[in-house]
């Protein structure tokens, strides 16, 4: 964790310490576009390896809940997220969602986590805007029976009730990690930030440096940037 500890600490709050890290087989799942990836996916991210062992980011290459901004495509993205934990052990980035001819809704790659890894058990990372309309999202409610979810909330957020999911305080979790359609609850300080923010920064030719990885800060300057790199066309 030091190598996110010296780019990220100042927006993370440890709420966990003295937590043990109990359930090895708990894994978190963390999707979205990252259209482009920014500082408040990496500080979340963060957030959740303070009690769970391994996160799996899955990139969605045709999200079904969100229109793309067509600045870059399915690869690039899952590029960018390659790159920027490149070299954090604790977290894979998996390619599941990259069929870009229809969307690939989430219950599709819970049913595959569970076919291909039936002894793990899936924790879904969302915000806390994203799980107020969880109901919406296809084949719900399949979902409760194959993962619980940690929602996460800025200090002093307003909370969305908790709907067909059992509320559970996470050192209790923690004792029995068997089991699914449960809602961990995560306070956290994470960056007042937005995807759509910093394409407007970067389409009005502003800086993005600390609100985006460093490592790919380049390039996502230039895929959203007012003309695209290397053609001089403008968007």
């Amino acid at each position: 964790m030091a190598r996110f500890g010296a780019e990220w600490g100042s927006w993370f709050f440890r709420f966990s310490d003295g937590l043990q890290k109990l359930n090895p087989t708990s894994i978190g799942l963390f999707g979205g576009s990252f259209d482009p990836p920014h500082v408040g996916h990496v500080a979340l991210l963060q957030a959740a390896l303070e009690f769970l062992p391994e996160v799996w980011v899955v990139p969605a290459g045709n999200p079904v809940h969100r229109k793309l901004s067509e600045r870059a495509d399915a690869y690039t993205r899952l590029d960018w997220m390659q790159r920027t934990f490149a070299d954090e052990a604790q977290v894979q980035v998996l390619d599941w969602e990259m069929d870009t001819r229809k969307p690939t809704p989430t219950i599709e790659t819970l049913r595959r986590m569970r076919e291909l890894h039936p002894e793990l058990s899936p924790v879904l990372l969302l915000g806390e805007d994203a799980f107020a309309g969880i109901s919406t999202w296809v084949d719900y409610p399949e979902h409760l029976g194959l993962c619980d979810v940690a929602v996460f909330s800025r200090c002093g957020q307003p909370q969305s009730e908790p709907g067909d999911w059992r509320p559970a305080q996470i050192d209790q979790w923690q004792e029995q990690a068997e089991g699914s359609g449960r809602i961990i609850r995560v306070e956290v300080q994470l960056p007042d930030v937005s995807a759509t923010l910093l394409r407007r920064m970067a389409m009005q030719g502003e800086s993005l440096r600390g609100l985006v990885p460093e490592i790919i800060r380049n390039d996502i300057e230039s895929a959203y940037g007012k003309h695209r790199a290397g053609t001089g066309v403008g968007i």
